[in-house]
Order: structure tokens, then C-alpha cells, then sequence
């Protein structure tokens, strides 16, 4: 097992950053990050960093890239390429048995404090991750990677903390969407789905369901980004067995 201490950023492959920057900026009006340029424009969602690039993946925060993909040599996992060094931090790709590309990675260089006002949405609520074999995939994110199981989630809807995001395994059959390998959902947390629904419709959006989508626990709303990226509007409005909350 490695040592992950938070998700650090999801990354959202995509043909044109201009483009898909409008879309997450002005439509979703989430904060850009300043240190965000033409290649890698960075959108803060409070908890966790989205990131719009070339490539996609999940980011794993460990206090050592080296130490951690030493380890999960050693389990089996295979690393395509070096570790890359990009000035300001060392990562190192990866695939899950379903082929969903991750990172180990560690930023070495300082950053400075930047606090920027989220438009209609709280925090992410979670990253969706979409996986075939559903047991193969807990065995790999529990045993291989150490991410700790939420004990209050379900065994059809299992789901892992890694500290400031919650990472919840799905398969096709459950969301009606065809598997993608690294088609990572980023469920955002609102306070009204419905209204957050229609303002975005407002703007041009559409939903896969007319309705939103209520599974008896929490209200959800799917869609993608112009490039086909899984997004959803989240709000859990059943508390947990123990009366808490997400």
C-alpha cells in the first residue's frame, strides 16, 4: 500500500483549454487559478483542483513519488514511462486493472496561497470512477493503493476517502453510460439541483435526463463538457445510518 494523503487534482482531457476554460469558468463559474497558462488551466472547486489539459487522470498525493511507485512495482503495477519532472513537482502515470489513468505526485516547489470565490458550488462531492469489474477494482483501490473504505457506502457503490474527495467506483450498468477508461465523473455539490439544472440550461446545457435523478438518498443531475467529460449536480439529502452527513 502507499501513503495517499488527498486526491491533489483531477485532470480533464480536452481538444482546445480556450474552449473548455469558457465552459468551466463562465458556465459552471468555477475560480480559475492564476498560475493556470495556455497548456494546463487549473479550476478550483474548494476541496479539490480540476485541471484542463491534453491528458487526463487522478492525481495521488504522496509525500514520496519514488517510494510509492517503488511499491506498487512491487505489487504489479506497471509504469509505462520515467518519472516526469516538471519543475515543480514529480509524477509518475499509471492505470487501474480497468484502465483508468492515475498519478502518483508530489509538489516539491512552493505555492503561493490563492483563495478564489466558487459560483454556486460548495465543494466535489466526489470523483465517479468507472470500472467493469466491480470486486476487482475494491480489491485494487482498498489493498493495492490503501485508500481507507467508507464504511457507511454500500458493496454495490463502494466508495474510498482520500482525505478532501470522496472516490466512488461505478459500473455501466449502473449509470447507463458505456465504459470509457479514465471517464472520471465530477459530481459537484449544490445546494438545489433542479435549480442549478435550469440555470445551467439557461446557458445552453443539456442533461441527460429531463428530470433530475433522485436514488432515494441524494438529487443528482448528469452532463458532459464540450470535450465529453462526465459531469453531475449533487446534493445528498439522506443522512448516513449514524445521522451524519457528507
Amino acid at each position: 500500500m502507499i501513503d495517499v494523503q488527498r486526491i491533489d487534482f483531477i485532470a480533464r482531457p480536452v481538444a482546445d483549454v480556450a474552449r473548455a476554460s469558457e465552459f468551466y469558468g463562465e458556465t459552471l463559474g468555477l475560480a480559475r487559478n492564476p498560475s493556470s497558462d495556455e497548456h494546463w488551466a487549473e479550476y478550483e472547486t474548494g476541496n479539490l483542483t480540476i485541471a484542463l489539459s491534453e491528458h487526463g487522470g487522478l492525481g495521488l498525493g504522496v509525500p514520496d513519488v519514488e517510494e510509492a511507485r517503488r511499491t506498487l512495482e512491487g505489487a504489479g503495477v506497471e509504469f509505462p514511462r520515467e518519472i516526469y519532472d516538471s519543475g515543480v513537482c514529480l509524477t509518475s502515470g499509471f492505470s487501474d486493472p480497468a484502465g483508468n489513468k492515475l498519478f502518483v505526485h508530489k509538489r516539491y516547489a512552493p505555492l503561493e496561497r490563492w483563495d478564489g470565490d466558487v459560483t454556486g458550488v460548495d465543494r466535489t462531492d466526489f470523483v465517479g470512477i468507472p470500472v467493469t469489474d466491480r470486486p476487482a477494482g475494491v480489491r485494487f483501490y482498498n489493498e493495492t493503493l490503501g485508500l481507507a473504505r467508507n464504511t457507511h457506502s454500500s458493496d454495490e457503490w463502494p466508495e474510498f476517502e482520500p482525505g478532501n474527495a470522496t472516490v466512488l467506483l461505478s459500473t455501466p450498468e449502473q449509470t447507463g453510460t458505456p465504459f470509457r477508461p479514465s471517464n472520471y465523473a465530477v459530481a459537484l455539490r449544490v445546494p438545489d439541483v433542479a435549480q442549478s439544472m435550469q440555470t445551467l440550461r439557461d446557458k445552453g446545457v443539456e442533461f441527460q435526463f429531463e428530470e433530475l435523478y433522485d436514488s432515494g438518498v441524494c438529487h443528482m443531475a448528469f452532463f458532459n463538457d464540450p470535450d465529453g467529460n462526465a459531469l453531475i449536480l449533487h446534493h445528498r439529502h439522506k443522512p448516513y445510518s449514524d445521522g451524519s452527513l457528507p
